[in-house]
């Protein structure tokens, strides 16, 4: 493997990250934890997609229609993002919880569905032209769990930081990142 194919996948593999990073900082801004087992779990499920949509690669493009999987993205992303704002002001009345909220395994696994659709079009699109598809899969592996935790930390350290209710920053954040879906 050269030079330039191990930079095109460490590129890749941030790309795919990315959106980890940002839902696990809104996580932690909105005091919702997220434990280790269950991050290693919905990243074993999001590098299990993606490798299955590197080697599935042409088969499955001809499944999906073009722009399916990126349009659903936005769609659920957008929704869980309007949702998490709106339940921001509902309950602006009520007293805050100090409590910490913890992630369970169930919500877990239906955001790593979530975060991973991404992951099926760009596992399509580099399944049959790029050449290391193992590495990619344990580098999105590990590098999925890192932008996680480190996203979650930042994001649990601001808020303590600031001292103030956040929690319509995870709505924000996810608007955001449904509206970058977009542009592709």
């Amino acid at each position: 493997m050269n030079s330039l194919a191990v930079l095109k996948g460490i590129l890749l593999i941030l790309a795919l990250t990315m959106d980890s990073f940002v839902v696990s900082f809104a996580y932690g801004v909105s005091k919702t934890k997220m434990p280790f087992g269950i991050v290693v779990c919905m990243n074993l499920l999001m590098s299990t997609i993606l490798g299955t949509a590197i080697f599935m690669g042409g088969r499955l493009a001809a499944l999906l229609p073009e722009g399916v999987t990126g349009r659903l993205g936005f769609l659920l992303l957008f929704g869980i993002g309007c949702y998490r704002l709106f339940s921001y002001f509902l309950k602006k009345g009520e007293e805050e919880s100090e409590k910490v909220k913890a992630l369970n395994l169930l919500e877990g696994l239906g955001l790593a569905f979530i975060l991973s659709l991404d992951s099926i079009a760009v596992g399509i699109g580099t399944g049959l032209v790029q050449s290391g598809q193992v590495m990619l899969v344990i580098g999105s592996f590990l590098a999925g769990i890192a932008v996680m935790e480190a996203g979650w930390m930042l994001g649990h350290g601001t808020r303590h930081i600031l001292n103030r209710d956040l929690s319509w920053l995870s709505g924000v954040c996810l608007l955001l990142l449904a509206i970058g879906s977009l542009r592709g």
